[in-house]
């Protein structure tokens, strides 16, 4: 199954990802992997937490086998789904603060909007609360004590974007290094509406309301390149 069926599965301009989804972390989940070549293959993995999820995942064959089958991690994927989330390998620098690995080189972002504008998000924590976490041993869980006591709630996050044409564009720095109003009305020019609401800073148009204007593009793009 391509990436591109999968995408219309979801259903264009869907929310894919629902972060509200209650979840129990280090817990296996049904899911699904997709290879680079775009097959898909079923099975169970290992639903982490939204910070040790970004740079591999853990496949099993069965819903109860104490030892994974196989290890992916992001550059051997093109996505894969774990129970309510679903992730797409990008490469890209995380933010300088992630206290893991901040190469410029590939991690699985979790998808939350899938569409001709698309939305994912980076989440990562501060290098003083990195280090007061268990590291957890893949391959000697069993010997690994899990730090039960990690929030996601406290996370930091980054996200970005991509565009009808394949652009990817880090929406935090429209917003920390520019200026949002102008940049991002210039990534919806195409819907001219959309633009003059964000330009203005009308109510529901700045950056805390970035999902509902994404929603708001895929919706009328959808209905204007309708054949």
């Amino acid at each position: 199954m391509s990436l591109l069926l999968l995408n219309f599965i979801h259903g264009a301009g869907a929310q894919v990802t629902d972060t509200t989804v209650k979840v129990k972390l280090w817990t296996i989940y049904p899911g699904y992997v997709v290879t680079k070549s775009g097959d898909t293959i079923k099975g169970y993995l290992k639903l982490k937490n939204l910070v040790n999820n970004q740079d591999k995942v853990l496949f099993y064959l069965h819903p109860n086998d104490e030892k994974y089958t196989k290890k992916y991690k992001p550059k051997m994927l093109k996505a894969y789904k774990v129970g309510p989330r679903y992730y797409e390998s990008f490469k890209f620098k995380p933010p300088v603060t992630y206290a893991g690995n901040d190469a410029n080189t590939y991690h699985f972002l979790l998808k939350l909007i899938d569409g001709p504008f698309s939305l994912y998000r980076w989440y990562y924590e501060s290098t003083e609360r990195s280090k007061q976490r268990v590291q957890v041993d893949d391959d000697n869980l069993a010997a690994t004590q899990i730090d039960l006591s990690f929030s996601e709630q406290d996370l930091l996050t980054n996200d970005y974007g991509k565009t009808p044409d394949g652009k990817v564009v880090d929406l935090n720095a429209l917003k920390m290094l520019t200026n949002f109003k102008k940049n991002m009305s210039k990534l919806v020019a195409d819907y001219p509406e959309l633009a003059q609401k964000i330009k203005h800073k009308e109510e529901g148009y700045r950056y805390p309301d970035l999902e509902k204007i994404i929603n708001e593009y895929n919706t009328w793009y959808l209905k204007s390149h309708k054949r």
